[in-house]
This record gives structure tokens, C-alpha cells and sequence, in this order.
């Protein structure tokens, strides 16, 4: 049986996604930098996330529920659209896949050396 702490959500502040938000701040649109479509069709979107070290994303949102398999997880801060940083808890782990409400207005900052990567697949509602 899979271990239940590292597939739920790891961040309990994560802002929720709130219908009506801009298109712009989809995440592949908000931030193409760090969120490359690498398959989509009428049902999923699957994004392939890179954000280097030392940078900070553009504020952004995930409006479907998915799940995200993160193959490389430094150090990181996660911003709310206010600034505030909210701490992880650490429960998620490298290779794991973690269920993933639609997420509000956001941004991740990378402060290790190493890149933060995974591949979240979007389920469109």
C-alpha cells in the first residue's frame, strides 16, 4: 500500500483557484519560462515545470486538478499573490506522485543550486 502523507497536498495554505481569473495567469502563459506544454488534448494537459536556481517564477495559477510527479525538489519558497511565503511541510518526495487541488495565485522561488523538475498532468474539468 502507497504511503497516503506523500500523495496529499503539501502545502495546506496553497491558495485555491477562483473562477474568473485571467486567462493570463495560467501558468503556461503567465510563466512560459518555467512551464512547457509537452502533450495536450481535450481531456489533460500535461506541463513539463523547470525552474532553475536562483529564480523566482511570474505569479501564476493551475485552474485544473492534477497530479504532479516533481523528479527534482531543492530548496524552494512559494509565494501567495500577497508575498507571503508559505512553508512546506515536507511531506512530498522526489518521485512521488501528489494530488494537487486547482491552485490560486502563486509563484515558487528556487533558492537551492540544483533545478527544481517534474511533469504535472492537468485533468481540464
Amino acid at each position: 500500500m502507497a504511503d497516503d502523507s506523500a500523495t496529499k497536498d503539501d502545502r495546506p495554505g496553497r491558495p485555491p483557484f477562483i473562477p474568473g481569473t485571467p486567462e493570463e495567469y495560467d501558468a503556461v502563459t503567465a510563466d512560459p519560462g518555467s512551464h512547457t506544454v509537452v502533450f495536450e488534448n481535450e481531456k489533460v494537459r500535461v506541463v513539463r515545470v523547470n525552474v532553475e536556481p536562483g529564480v523566482r517564477e511570474n505569479m501564476h495559477t493551475h485552474k485544473w486538478h492534477s497530479v504532479f510527479i516533481i523528479s527534482a525538489f531543492p530548496n524552494i519558497n512559494y509565494y501567495l499573490e500577497d508575498g507571503t511565503c508559505i512553508p512546506r511541510s515536507g511531506a512530498r518526495r522526489e518521485g512521488i506522485p501528489a494530488w494537487i487541488e486547482p491552485e490560486g495565485i502563486h509563484a515558487v522561488e528556487n533558492i537551492d543550486t540544483r533545478p527544481f523538475e517534474g511533469i504535472r498532468i492537468e485533468l481540464k474539468d
